[in-house]
């Protein structure tokens, strides 16, 4: 048992976590940049968007009980190759198929980090910091995207959206490297558990299903907002590439510093449920202020902000539950593969979701898709209440 916690290798993880949430970021403010040069619809830039999940959506369970065959060491490093090979490939793309499938390739790697990472942090922390560690790890995606949407229109004023590409191409290769020099000693001995008995074991109780599905409504909400939001901004309220990736980054900071607050809320015993109940309630309620045609840009950007603060408070509190319902590293395999697999969903779907309802009825009529988030967020979170008293 880990008696005190290797913090610094911890955040070279969490650092591999940005890697990854970087490919999210880079096609969200490319949007518009993507639409001119290949000439795409609002739809079809929205499915390049939500590409990079496909591949977790249909196989995130059965590729995390695979990798648990091999060293979780490995599989992160092969994951950084991939994302590099993949953004070198889609920098060169002259078509959205040719993008597309390079996306769903960068979606490879996605997997193998997100299902990796969590499984190195086990050899690096001790039990009584496992809560804060899984808390922070939750915010990779909002920092790494909100970091790729600051410095993504730097790239695409100066050289073009390929150049942003290539970038994210070289950027993993090189970061595969530092992984490799990580000193985990015993990461390629760590027993592996047999994949009938963690199904077994996983699927004996319902928190690992319900954790996944509150995961995809949650990352529904988050991809929606922050994917279209500066599409939002170009196209609505007339602002610039830059100036929308700069407040469109703000907005994902506030999701990010949401993750962080989390943690802090449970180390004072706040109940997981009622955060999550919160921030469903959150996004619901902010929705009518954010796609008002009415606000300036100053509100909006604020109402954004605030929403996607107070809803990053539940990515969080439910990696943060994953070892609560998870009686076994077995168990927590199966859980985190139902959160990628179930929750990586919301990547997807919210962008595309959205897309579609705004280009048949405006974006004034977006807030009726949060409201349902809302109605099945919270169900969700007083179904969770119940399960974590259960398992206690």
């Amino acid at each position: 048992m880990i008696q005190k916690t290797r913090w610094g290798i911890v955040f070279l993880l969490i650092c591999a976590g940005f890697i990854a949430a970087f490919q999210v970021g880079k096609a969200a403010i490319a949007i518009p940049a993507l639409r001119d040069d290949l000439g795409l619809s609002l739809f079809a830039a929205s499915v390049i968007v939500g590409a990079l999940g496909a591949l977790g959506m249909l196989t995130g369970l059965p590729a995390g009980l695979f990798m648990t065959l091999f060293s979780a060491r490995r599989v992160l490093i092969a994951g950084l190759v991939a994302i590099g090979l993949a953004s070198l490939a889609g920098g060169f793309a002259e078509n959205a198929g040719v993008l597309i499938a390079a996306r769903i390739l960068e979606g490879c790697g996605f997997l193998c980090i997100i299902l990796s990472a969590p499984r190195l942090f086990r050899l690096v922390t001790a039990p009584a910091d496992s809560q804060t560690v899984f808390a922070f790890w939750g915010s990779y995606m909002p920092l790494g995207s909100a970091a790729m949407m600051l410095i993504g229109p730097l790239f695409i004023e100066a050289f073009g959206w390929r150049s942003l590409w290539l970038f994210n191409g070289v950027l993993p290769l090189a970061y595969a490297l530092v992984v490799a020099a990580i000193p985990i000693t015993d990461a390629d001995h760590e027993s592996r558990p047999r994949l009938t008995e963690s199904l077994r074991e996983g699927f004996s109780t319902p928190g690992p299903l319900l954790i996944g599905i509150t995961f995809a409504t949650y990352t529904f909400q988050y991809f929606a907002l922050s994917s279209l939001f500066p599409t939002l901004l170009v196209e609505r309220l007339g602002l610039s590439i830059a100036a929308a990736g700069l407040i469109s980054a703000g907005t994902v900071i506030a999701n990010g510093i949401g993750n962080l607050i989390a943690g802090a809320l449970l180390r004072f015993h706040i109940p997981i449920w009622l955060i999550v109940l919160g921030g469903f309630i959150a996004t619901g309620a902010l929705s009518f202020g954010i796609f008002s045609d009415a606000p300036p840009v100053a509100v909006v950007a604020l109402l954004a902000a605030a929403s996607l603060a107070i809803t990053g408070l539940i990515p969080a509190s439910l990696f943060a539950a994953a070892p609560s319902v998870s009686r076994s590293p077995a168990v927590l395999v199966i859980t985190l593969g139902l959160i990628t697999q179930i929750g990586i969903s919301g990547q997807l779907l919210g962008p595309t979701a959205l897309a579609a309802f705004v280009e048949r009825y405006d974006w004034s009529y977006a807030p009726v898709i949060f409201v349902i988030v809302m109605i099945a967020g919270s169900a969700l979170a007083f179904a969770l209440r119940a399960t974590l008293r259960k398992q206690r």
